[in-house]
């Protein structure tokens, strides 16, 4: 036996099993023992397998999150249009390690070729092939669904008309991912903060908003060519409103109006029903209201 086909055979063994009793591994170990750079290989591996199967088991699966994903199932049928998102939600309780991923796609890298192995041997590998491949189907999907509901959390808006920015702040708002970069009750704190980022702040602002608490603001990014914007969040009485501003050569803004007819414009957005909806320009920026409530009831808040 040569050194490579040694190294290939070592790669699956396991030093806590009936390996090293089987002629084909007891051989290839003999030869490690003689060979310098191939012991030292070979205790690296081990030592590279301890590392991943303690990563494997700081795994904390939550012990809800059986139950919680069932309930969504048994739902799915008849609330079909909440299904994503709860699921998504059932998903999110898992928190796999920070280097989880990298040592995934590191091990399923080794290299795969064919030998000839006891019948006992197929069972076990058959067996651990069916487990990683298994593992590797769930963490796609953890990671796919993570992506894509990340990405309509995130801080990045796309169109170049007002209806698409709305439809695309709406997308974000409602996503189980969502989150400032900013939360403070006081409207000073966040245009402090988006000003120390070279972010807009507000200029025209309805009366109503001047006086309302602050809840938090987020760094926006608009459109393909990535163009800075602002969102801010307010709470006036129970209503929760936020704003979105951007520069005005983000987006096209022939179809937006004057501050003065902002409260008159309130209106449904086109594609969501439950959120309301008005926007303003001025000589420098766009500006978009929006709420989950109804246009009369925005246009009160203002």
């Amino acid at each position: 036996m040569d050194k490579k086909r040694a190294k290939f055979i070592l790669k699956s063994f396991r030093s806590d099993a009936e390996d090293s009793t089987e002629p084909i591994f007891a051989e290839a170990l003999e030869l490690a023992a003689k060979d310098h750079e191939l012991g030292e290989w070979l205790a690296a591996e081990h030592a590279e397998d301890a590392t991943f199967a303690s990563i494997l088991s700081d795994v904390k699966i939550p012990e809800e999150l059986r139950d919680a994903i069932f309930r969504v199932l048994e739902g799915a049928q008849e609330h079909s249009a909440e299904f994503d998102a709860d699921f998504v939600e059932a998903l999110a309780l898992i928190r796999p390690p920070k280097d989880f991923r990298d040592q995934i796609l590191q091990a399923i890298s080794v290299e795969q070729n064919t030998m000839e192995i006891s019948k006992r041997r197929k069972r076990r590998f058959f067996k651990t092939a069916l487990w990683a491949v298994s593992a590797m189907a769930v963490i796609a999907i953890m990671f796919g669904v993570g992506a894509f509901f990340a990405g309509a959390g995130g801080n990045t808006l796309a169109g170049t008309t007002p209806r698409e920015v709305e439809d695309s702040a709406i997308a974000m708002l409602q996503s189980p991912f969502f989150s400032f970069d900013l939360q403070n009750d006081r409207q000073a704190a966040l245009y402090e903060w988006l000003d120390g980022k070279d972010l807009p702040i507000p200029v025209q602002l309805p009366e109503g908003l001047k006086v309302a608490r602050g809840v938090g603001c987020k760094f926006l990014e608009i459109g393909e060519e990535k163009h800075r914007g602002s969102l801010i969040c307010y709470k006036k009485s129970e209503e929760v409103i936020y704003l979105v501003m951007m520069e005005l050569k983000a987006i096209d803004t022939n179809e937006i109006g004057e501050f003065e007819a902002a409260v008159g414009m309130c209106r449904n957005c086109d594609k969501n029903d439950e959120w309301a909806v008005t926007q303003w320009a001025d000589s420098e920026h766009a500006y978009f209201l929006l709420s989950k409530i109804e246009p009369s009831e925005l246009a009160d808040a203002l």
